[in-house]
């Protein structure tokens, strides 16, 4: 993990490595955060060089009010996300889940328990269409992505206690309806 408060201090004064730092460290999660509102791998390339050229341009006058960089610059991709919806006049691209919980497949796997494994996320994935937009994008955030509880409340204007209920009662919803569809017993 790096020490963004260094990094940043230091970009701020002009320090490349650090920019190259900063971006190394956070160009896969602003990545997949737009990839995942646009379904489209070159928009959302270009989307994610232009959320850190507007950061690093704005870098000078950045102070973290403490909130993290990640964060800020999440701020930034989903309002430019928004912006190239509002300009191509077209509402967002509906994506099925399952393209983005795909892992890396273990070596030692055997392709019938991939096949299995497989099987289960898509029906998972079908569930989770059943849940309230909220707890879908609380769970799209947190579980898929991995972003952190803090991150994703910044980026869903809620509350940390609030993107934890959100969490808790779309795990809660999400169990009820593997019990109903007997995915699990």
């Amino acid at each position: 993990m790096i020490d963004e408060h260094i990094l940043l201090a230091k970009a701020q004064t002009g320090d490349r490595e650090a920019l190259n730092a900063l971006m190394t460290e956070y160009w896969q999660p602003v990545y997949r955060l737009i990839y995942s509102r646009l379904a489209n791998p070159e928009d959302a390339k270009e989307l994610t060089q232009d959320t850190f050229m507007k950061a690093f341009r704005a870098l000078p006058g950045y102070k973290s009010m403490g909130v993290s960089f990640k964060s800020y610059l999440g701020k930034i991709a989903l309002n430019l996300v928004t912006d190239f919806w509002r300009k191509n006049g077209r509402a967002p691209q509906v994506v099925g889940l399952e393209e983005y919980q795909e892992t890396l497949r273990d070596s030692g796997e055997k392709p019938e328990e991939y096949i299995l494994r497989r099987e289960g996320q898509e029906r998972v994935t079908g569930l989770l269409k059943n849940l309230p937009e909220e707890q879908r994008q609380a769970i799209r955030l947190r579980v898929l992505l991995g972003i952190s509880v803090h991150d994703t409340a910044v980026l869903m204007n809620k509350t940390e206690a609030a993107i934890k209920m959100l969490q808790q009662r779309a795990l809660k919803n999400l169990r009820s309806l593997c019990l109903e569809t007997g995915m699990v017993k």
